[in-house]
């Protein structure tokens, strides 16, 4: 977020960037995560851009000028930053808007978190649940695509984990399939890309969680078909201090083995049952009743 947001200023600002000394200041520097070449890709940018005004002069002088297409586009990222964040946008100019910059990992941020709240807002005020099926018509595909072209930030994968999350009651609502949009793997990938990040582990098994929840046997074996068996389990076994994600990845193993008719691999007790008795020993609270559920149907 703040990488996208001092990009974005740059962009109305550029003169602001050159004074500030980024080797000096590592925190800014990795601040600017979305593009560890930061300043380097914009001069080359703005080289690129002159020798483009320089090839293009003669028309320019004879008044056949851009009339300021360049300093246009320059703030169309701008634009996209400020508009997704906009309370009231609407969800098609922030699906507009993160599929024309779906490189940008801020725009999709942001993005993701817009239609977190307008799906929160819709749970909130519509019981029946067509609000949150007509959002995810076009929203679950352009979560998924924010999730694939930013594998390696974490908080667009975090944040992209919350929205699916909150659209799962959509699945297989018309054209919405969480399995066919690649929803349920993409979740998967992005335990596998953070297994560090507590963040990304609780908001993925949280989703995973919701889309059993909702899509029944057929969403548990898609899900276990894409290593989400394993995918849990070390989410158990990397944050054995983190309460939340102790408990998340318990229901979201208790929801994956509770459906007999599922076509489920065998979940083997040498491997989990000692995280599964660490989770309920240590948070009996949050992580005995679903660990109990779980340990009783676990192979030998």
């Amino acid at each position: 977020w703040i990488g996208g947001g001092t990009k974005s200023m740059y962009d109305v600002y550029p003169d602001a960037m050159g004074r500030v000394e980024v080797e000096e200041f590592p925190r800014i520097k990795s601040a600017l995560s979305f593009s560890t070449n930061f300043v380097e890709e914009r001069e080359a940018e703005a080289e690129a851009e002159s020798e483009s005004e320089n090839a293009s002069g003669n028309s320019n002088s004879n008044g056949g000028g851009n009339n300021g297409k360049n300093s246009i586009v320059k703030e169309e990222h701008y634009d996209a930053i400020m508009m997704v964040q906009k309370p009231d946008a609407n969800l098609g100019d922030v699906i507009s808007a993160m599929w024309a910059n779906e490189e940008d990992g801020g725009v999709q941020m942001l993005g993701c978190v817009a239609i977190s709240r307008m799906a929160m807002q819709a749970h909130a005020n519509d019981r029946s649940g067509d609000l949150v099926r007509a959002m995810a018509l076009t929203a679950v595909t352009t979560v998924v695509n924010a999730m694939k072209n930013h594998p390696n930030e974490p908080a667009v994968q975090e944040k992209a984990c919350g929205a699916l999350r909150l659209l799962a009651s959509a699945d297989n609502y018309r054209d919405v399939s969480f399995a066919a949009s690649g929803a349920a793997a993409s979740i998967v990938a992005a335990m596998q890309a953070h297994v560090s990040d507590a963040i990304v582990q609780q908001e993925a098994c949280t989703a995973l969680c919701q889309i059993i929840k909702h899509g029944g046997p057929d969403r548990a074996t898609v899900i276990a078909s894409v290593s989400g068996f394993t995918a849990l389990q070390n989410a158990l076994g990397a944050h054995p201090d983190a309460a939340i994600v102790q408990k998340e990845a318990c229901l979201a193993l208790d929801a994956l083995t509770s459906f007999p008719d599922a076509n489920l691999p065998d979940l083997p007790g040498s491997q989990t049952g000692p995280l599964l008795e660490a989770a309920r020993q240590r948070y009996p609270f949050e992580c005995q009743e679903p660990a109990n559920r779980i340990l009783a149907r676990l192979s030998p």
